[in-house]
């Protein structure tokens, strides 16, 4: 489980989170959504270790992220972490192999036939390893997203983060990246975070919903309840109307 406990983050004069609390329930996947802005993306870095609280607690199981006394200690924690970042984020100058591989490489000790293997593994059950030795540039931003998918899983990490898996995509595309996610999860049975803004189409991949604005969590619940809420800021998120508490522009 991770557990988020009074989370606040500034920039300036900016207040981006705001005492938040949030606990992700272990072996299940979390969608945390809002408008552009409210600090979902924010909120995925600082569990990463990627960006320092200013004040509050993230506890990656028995692990405190933000009590960590430098980066090795920071990385020993996110070691159980696979990310997915927006853009893929792959090298250009490697192939798609070795952006896969890539994290066996740089935390583990394993043998390079066992890096061979977990590699290609991952990248067949992502539909990629006929195009293992392109580079990045060479296909299209629905194939890099799948090698991310697989780099994110290589070292069979505990908990998996998906930032905007759909950045990008046209609707087909995005479809396809859901339907893996929601099939690796089922059979890997890893704790998932998947930071959104789209509604419906991210339900089909979590089983709790937590809304984010002006840095607090609006809501924290069930799919099926979260659809239901009678909270207006949830209302008009969810339907898309410009009219309303949430103030578009």
């Amino acid at each position: 489980m991770i557990r988020i406990r009074n989370l606040s983050k500034s920039f300036g004069e900016q207040v981006v989170l705001d005492g938040v609390n949030l606990d992700i329930e272990e072996g299940k996947t979390t969608a945390i959504v809002g408008p552009s802005g409210t600090g979902k993306s924010v909120l995925l870095k600082i569990i990463t270790g990627l960006l320092l609280a200013d004040s509050g607690e993230v506890l990656i199981g028995e692990e405190s992220m933000t009590a960590a006394k430098n980066v090795k200690e920071r990385l020993d924690i996110c070691s159980r972490m696979g990310v997915l970042f927006q853009a893929a984020a792959l090298f250009d100058s490697l192939t798609l192999f070795e952006n896969a591989a890539f994290p066996l490489r740089y935390r583990k000790q394993l043998k390079e036939s066992e890096i061979v293997e977990r590699t290609a593994r991952r990248l067949k059950e992502v539909g990629m390893l006929e195009y293992a030795d392109r580079l990045p540039g060479q296909v299209s931003i629905g194939m890099r997203k799948r090698v991310g998918i697989a780099r994110a899983l290589v070292a069979d990490p505990d908990i998996l983060l998906f930032d905007e898996p759909n950045t990008g995509l046209d609707p087909q595309v995005g479809q396809e990246i859901y339907e893996l996610i929601a099939e690796t999860q089922e059979h890997l049975g890893f704790t998932g975070i998947v930071i959104s803004h789209e509604i419906p189409e991210v339900f089909q991949v979590c089983e709790r919903v937590a809304m984010l604005y002006k840095g607090k969590v609006v809501i924290d619940a069930e799919v099926e309840e979260f659809q239901q809420s009678d909270n207006p800021i949830v209302q008009q998120f969810t339907r898309g109307e410009i009219e309303g508490p949430i103030k578009v522009g």
